[in-house]
């Protein structure tokens, strides 16, 4: 017979076929195949947190088992321990930027080394404008730098005063950041991972967004999302390697409790009723931050991310693929 109407024939068997396979899979694996860890986190199938055989730059720079060093600007903050923590678990070694000798008691950071990691606190790593050689001696012989030290936004109850200064966005999320991009690129550092923020843009978003009482109560706050906005675009000019992540309002609650991550363009989380999600958890932030190191998807782009309530974390294969970050209408 003529080969081309046999699998007519036996088209329908072979989509019962199929459908019998399909459910015999679905029972043997659940829905989401994805390796999650105890936070709810997507994480690769082999329990690690990134692919940092991807970053192939040892040759170039000086590496601790086969992995660039690290500078971490605030890595005393919510995020920045939490970050410090997944790159110690990654096996990395870390120059920890610490401005606050308090707080560096506080989370226990001190120097530490052994044969799976290296921890090494800088102090004094002020991040503001005017300190650009002393920060270029601070980054060591560090080749990735993350900067997280943001301003501190609220009431901090153990430092009263500290986060109701309305001059420090421009002292430390602006001209600190220029500061610290301008070290790391006489440093010759590789990659440089800025942690900004989402609505930085609403000024050139339109009146809804520049009008919101989100966005106006946010900036109130000496400026402070135009200040990022301005550090990012400085950044971009820099000729470094950068990767920027804007994260919706971030908590400290887990990822499983919060939603999924999920990554989204620039300007297209806008905290309105629309989006996907409000909120991301601190861990996964920290775990992007880790990725974004070591993967080529990362490399010259603004990702903002969010949570997504109820739903599963984007797959891994899948990160820094951004999505329009509407909900399906």
């Amino acid at each position: 017979g003529n080969s081309w109407t046999a699998p007519q024939v036996s088209r329908r068997q072979t989509l019962a076929g199929a459908g019998a396979a399909a459910v015999t899979a679905a029972l043997e694996k659940p829905a989401f195949a994805e390796r999650l860890d105890e936070y709810g986190r997507a994480v690769l199938p082999d329990g690690r947190l990134s692919k940092t055989e991807s970053l192939q730059i040892c040759d170039q720079v000086s590496c601790f088992l086969d992995k660039p060093k690290v500078f971490v600007a605030g890595s005393t903050g919510e995020l920045g321990r939490r970050a410090v923590l997944d790159m110690l678990r990654t096996g990395m070694s870390i120059y920890c930027g610490v401005r606050d000798e308090g707080r560096m008691y506080e989370v226990q950071y001190k120097n530490r080394s052994s044969s799976k990691y290296e921890m090494t606190v800088i102090q004094d790593a002020l991040i503001e404008g005017g300190r650009e050689q002393a920060l270029e001696e601070q980054l060591c012989d560090a080749s990735v730098v993350v900067d997280v030290a943001g301003a501190r936004f609220g009431l901090d109850i153990l430092r009263l005063g500290s986060g109701l200064d309305n001059t420090e966005p421009e002292r430390c999320d602006l001209q600190g950041t220029k500061a610290l991009a301008d070290a790391a690129k006489a440093k010759g550092v590789k990659k440089f991972i800025y942690v900004s923020a989402v609505l930085v843009n609403a000024k050139n978003l339109g009146e809804e967004v520049s009008q919101s009482d989100v966005y106006k109560n946010w900036n109130n706050f000496g400026d402070v999302l135009d200040k990022k906005l301005e550090a990012e675009e400085y950044i971009k000019q820099s000729g470094l390697d950068y990767t920027i992540i804007r994260p919706v309002p971030m908590t400290n609650d887990f990822p499983k409790d919060v939603g999924g991550l999920y990554f989204a363009k620039p300007d297209s989380l806008l905290l309105q009723d629309g989006d996907v999600g409000k909120k991301v958890s601190r861990d996964d932030v920290g775990l992007a931050i880790v990725d974004a190191i070591f993967n080529p998807k990362a490399s010259r782009g603004t990702f903002e991310l969010t949570g997504v309530p109820n739903a599963p974390p984007t797959p891994r294969e899948e990160w820094w693929e951004p999505k329009s970050g509407k909900k399906a209408t």
